[in-house]
């Protein structure tokens, strides 16, 4: 119907452009002709234009029913439309009222507007009569032009007749499929319905759900569950690693984590007994283990490092490897310098031998547990046994006691055996049978021919063939390795042999110094000086007190005076000494402790602890002797405040002894020395040794040989111009080794102001001493050694620390814990220490990728005893084991000293000088036990070694013999012709017997 109307109005308006154009083509009638033929074609062409939309609307039709569906739509916008039309309203009306105004600006204009219609009626009227012809024409035309509108008018209203029975018909067809739209629309809405109420319930239905869930996990978080189907969980285990490590007991572990879910509102399920946590402990252990062993496997060279110690009568030593191992916490699959933890393992003396058999043990039984293990297993690849580790081991890194290089000597023994191990059965593999038969029978007959024979090959037992068979296999192979190593290429020798000992930098540097100041305490008695005072203890004080009144009185000084005098000490090491343990004693009982603290923040107005001499850190004694000076004042105030607080008026005798030592002048210098040393070399020297590259990583001891030689360079300009050294405000940049910031800056002022004698000299011999201990400490960087003569390659295959700081740090930790639990055992400190150096946790969480990798270790935990008892046990055993030796040692010394005296007394004193000038081997040792007991003057004291001293000193007893400066109290007749002695062709005959 809409469609419909709107062509109505469509045709009204056509006809009313009709007449409209009729008009004005009337009232215009001065227009030519030609333009009212155009505007009638526009008017035939339009009406054209109307009936083919006539004909569009059959297809608009057809569209209405996809326009019904869009009806709300439309509903919408036309609500939409409405408003927007409302407000265009209102903007009509303020357009219509701005019109208004403008009509009256336009009247105001009509005035001036109408004399220019007068001139405009006078053009016309001029016009008219040229437009009278026009008009008749016109009128004609118009005639002409009303006739064809009217028969268009005609075929119009039939055409418009024909159409508009056409649209009802068609408006009835749409009303028919609009109802059954209404019909299917209900429907629909029903369904929307139906399916919003299914919404909402559903909707309830999951926000029941949610809260129940939300329920359930709160309850869940407010129970903390320790176990899991009967088994502790592995987050459990962890906190209970954690706990212990913190130094919480074993038997407070359980109240521990309950006490702390309680305060979190949530309930423990479960508990962990004593035991449960020892297990965990051992868990760790093996779990560290089954680690080392994996990356020793993967790892391609290894160096190790090692340090000894005793507590408690027991000897110590703490273990590390280095080596390159894979980044487990991190997405980076590369690797990275790791120094792994061995653990601290008791030995039962403190031996290389023993040393070397602890090495062999601790990594035999790392790659034992490797190789049980499902870890193991899984990773593919041969077993993996110590020869294979030994031939990656690549160096040492000890300090330079003459036990530790014998170690690192042994080692690198044990590692040329390993690697002829290794070629000799790599070459075994490649032998055939008969070749392999034939070099297992000539090592037998040799076997047998060394046994003294067959028949007494026969003889031997069982168990001493066995061991001489495995001997000879072992030889066998050890002689195939030999020549398999002889014909690799110089390149493939020198790696397999690479083995490079490095001392720990800061032993070096502690060694440099006491050589520097002995060297200065040879210059005070080189020089004929008194040196520093004398700081004996109380005892020695009391004999020396008496010596002097002895020398005074002109008497002799007795040999306990001397020695009391040979036993006392002094200069600045000894007052470092004393100063440390008068202000902070490695014994908490003894010292002033943290009283000279607060007395000192107060008078003093800073934090200050004195330097631990008394424990004998490393630099400890530099520091002290800077203190010392920097704060003189300070220290001899409180000194006289201990006196003046003290009932008796009086220090006690240390006390007295420093007193004495910061007061004398020889003493200061020294302590001046010192801490001068440390300023220019000490402390730079050991900063740059424990720095780190950017990314964290500690420097190759290996790559530090330019720095090590740059020490004696500088120590060396030192001597030769002191005076950069002693001068009032010394540069840095030149007086010390790196260049940097000095320590303590206003040390220099504070020596200076002293005014010391002799500082020049003694600086020059302390640094001296200085340089001819570096040299010696420094040996490994020899021009021509081994490290000077690596290659890159070989050095990064070498790789250690410039300091051993992890296993003198490790030995210091591991007295310190069991001080504090004592009931701590060995395993379950190496079991916590290995587990957290180590990052054993993110090797489990990136390698225990399955449920038999932990059972193992629960199951050997269970099984496995701390062996705490055995260990101790083992040590006794060892100890009785050598009781025993040397018991029967020292009973077949002394049943062979009864016989040589037996057999002694039955021989006869020689006092002849030709014969005793001959004689050898027992005969002489014979006559020289016989002279001593005699009472020869001249054999009272030590014996000569040399065979010909011997025999001249036997010489010279006969000849004291002859003098009468001793007297033989008995001597047996003695004949012999030369033969018991070795001397038949000597000529006796005219020889004169002596003996009585």
């Amino acid at each position: 119907m809409a469609s419909g109307t709107s062509r109505k109005r469509q045709l009204k308006a056509a006809r009313q452009a009709l007449s409209e154009k009729q008009t004005k083509i009337a009232e215009d009638s001065d227009e030519d002709i030609g333009s009212l033929k155009n505007r009638l074609f526009k008017a035939a062409q339009q009406t054209q234009l109307l009936e083919q939309q006539l004909a569009d609307q059959t297809k608009v039709c057809e569209d209405l029913q996809n326009n019904l569906n869009a009806s709300q739509d439309l509903i919408n916008t036309l609500r939409a439309e409405i408003l927007s039309l409302k407000s265009k309203n209102s903007d009509t009306y303020h357009q219509l009222r701005m019109e208004r105004q403008r009509c009256k600006r336009a009247t105001s204009k009509h005035g001036s507007m109408t004399s220019q219609i007068l001139l405009l009626k006078k053009a016309n009227a001029m016009t008219s009569a040229q437009l009278s012809k026009g008009l008749r024409d016109s009128a004609t035309t118009i005639t002409k032009l009303l006739e064809m509108n009217n028969n268009l008018r005609t075929e119009f209203s039939q055409s418009f007749t024909t159409w508009t029975s056409r649209t009802e018909a068609l408006t009835e067809a749409a009303k028919s499929k609009l109802m059954s739209s209404d019909i299917r629309l209900k429907e629909a809405q029903k369904e929307v319905s139906k399916l919003r109420k299914g919404f909402r319930r559903a909707t309830q239905v999951k926000e029941r759900a949610v809260e129940t869930a939300k329920a359930k996990v709160i309850s869940q978080k407010s129970v903390h569950h320790l176990m899991r189907k009967g088994v502790f969980t592995e987050e459990t285990r962890n906190l209970v690693r954690l706990l212990s490590k913190s130094g919480c007991s074993a038997n407070h572990i359980n109240e521990i984590i309950d006490a702390v879910l309680n305060t979190a509102g949530i309930t423990m399920v479960g508990s962990i007994s004593r035991t449960s946590v020892a297990r965990i402990i051992r868990e760790g252990y093996f779990a560290a283990q089954i680690q080392l062993g994996h990356e020793m496997k993967m790892a391609e060279s290894m160096t190790v490092s090692a340090d000894g110690t005793g507590h408690r009568s027991i000897n110590y030593n703490s273990r590390h490897t280095h080596m390159l191992v894979e980044n487990y916490g991190t997405l980076d699959s590369g690797k990275t310098r790791a120094t792994r933890f061995l653990g601290i393992k008791p030995s039962r003396d403190g031996s290389s031998k023993e040393a070397i058999a602890d090495w062999q043990t601790i990594i035999t039984e790392i790659l034992d547990l490797y190789n049980r293990s499902p870890f193991g297993k899984r990773s593919g690849g041969s077993l993996i046994g110590l020869v294979d580790i030994l031939v990656k081991l690549t160096g040492m890194n000890t300090d330079h006691c003459a036990k530790e290089k014998k170690d690192a000597y042994e080692m690198e023994e044990l590692k040329k055996w390993a690697v002829n191990q290794k070629l000799g059965e790599e070459t075994m593999l490649e032998k055939s049978l008969p070749e392999i038969y034939e070099l297992q029978m000539g090592a037998q007959r040799k076997m047998v021919q060394a046994a003294g024979g067959q028949q007494k090959w026969e003889a031997l037992p069982e168990a001493d063939k066995a061991e001489k068979r495995a001997k000879m296999v072992e030889n066998v192979v050890q002689e195939l390795g030999k020549g398999a190593f002889e014909l690799l290429d110089p390149r493939e020798k020198r790696l397999l042999r690479l083995f490079i000992w490095a001392g720990c930098g800061c032993h070096k540097d502690l060694n440099t110094v006491r050589g520097g100041y002995m060297a200065m305490e040879r210059w005070w008695k080189e020089h004929n000086m008194e040196g520093p005072v004398l700081l004996a203890n109380r005892d020695n004080d009391m004999v020396l007190a008496e010596r002097n009144q002895a020398i005074s009185h002109g008497d002799e000084v007795t040999p306990t005076q001397e020695q009391a005098l040979n036993r006392s000490s002094r200069g600045a090491i000894k007052t470092a000494q004393i100063a440390g343990a008068i202000f902070n004693h490695k014994d908490d009982k003894k010292g002033h402790h943290d009283f000279f603290r607060d007395w000192w923040k107060k008078h003093v107005g800073i934090p200050f602890t004195f330097p631990d001499t008394s424990n004998n850190r490393f630099q400890s004694y530099c520091y002290a002797a800077a203190a010392l000076l920097l704060y003189l004042q300070s220290f001899r105030q409180f000194l006289k405040h201990l006196q003046i607080t003290k009932q008796n008026g009086r220090l006690n005798h240390m006390e007295s002894n420093l007193w004495k030592a910061l007061h004398d002048p020889a003493t200061l210098s020294e302590l001046a020395i010192l801490a001068l040393y440390g300023e220019t070399v000490s402390y730079p020297y050991v900063k740059a040794i424990r720095s780190t590259s950017e990314s964290g990583e500690k420097q190759n001891m290996l790559d530090l040989r330019p720095l090590h030689q740059k020490v004696s360079s500088h120590i060396q300009a030192i001597i030769a111009n002191p005076f950069n050294l002693l001068c009032e405000n010394p540069s840095s940049d030149i007086a010390s080794l790196e260049g940097d910031e000095w320590q303590h800056p206003d040390i220099f002022k504070s020596i200076k102001g002293l005014d010391l004698p002799y500082l020049e000299e003694l600086l020059v011999a302390f640094f001296i001493g200085a340089d001819e201990t570096w040299s010696r400490f420094i040996s490994e960087f020899a021009p021509g050694g081994l490290i000077d003569a690596a290659t890159t390659e070989e050095r990064d295959l070498a790789w250690m620390p410039a300091t051993n700081d992890e296993n003198e740090g490790a030995l210091g930790s591991f007295r310190k814990l069991i001080r504090q639990q004592p009931q701590l055992t060995m395993q379950a400190y190496n079991g916590l220490t290995m587990f957290f150096r180590n990052n054993t946790q993110l090797f489990m969480e990136a390698k225990f990728t399955t449920e038999e990798d932990y059972k193992f270790l629960h199951k050997l935990a269970r099984e496995t005893g701390s062996g705490e008892q055995a260990w101790r046990k083992a040590g006794v055993d060892h100890r009785d084991d050598k009781q025993h030796r040397l018991l029967e040692k020292r009973k077949k010394r002394q049943e062979q000293a009864q016989k040589n005296a037996e057999r002694i007394a039955g021989i006869a004193i020689i006092l002849d000088k030709q014969i005793v000038s001959n004689l050898k081997g027992n005969h002489l040792l014979d006559q020289i036990k016989i002279f001593r007991e005699t009472g020869a003057p001249n054999l009272r004291g030590s014996i000569p070694k040399l065979a010909n001293q011997k025999r001249q000193a036997l010489v010279d007893a006969v000849k004291l013999y002859e003098e009468g400066s001793w007297v033989i109290d008995k001597a047996d007749d003695w004949e012999s012709d030369g033969e018991d002695f070795g001397f038949e062709d000597i000529d006796t005959s005219n020889t004169e017997s002596d003996c009585d």
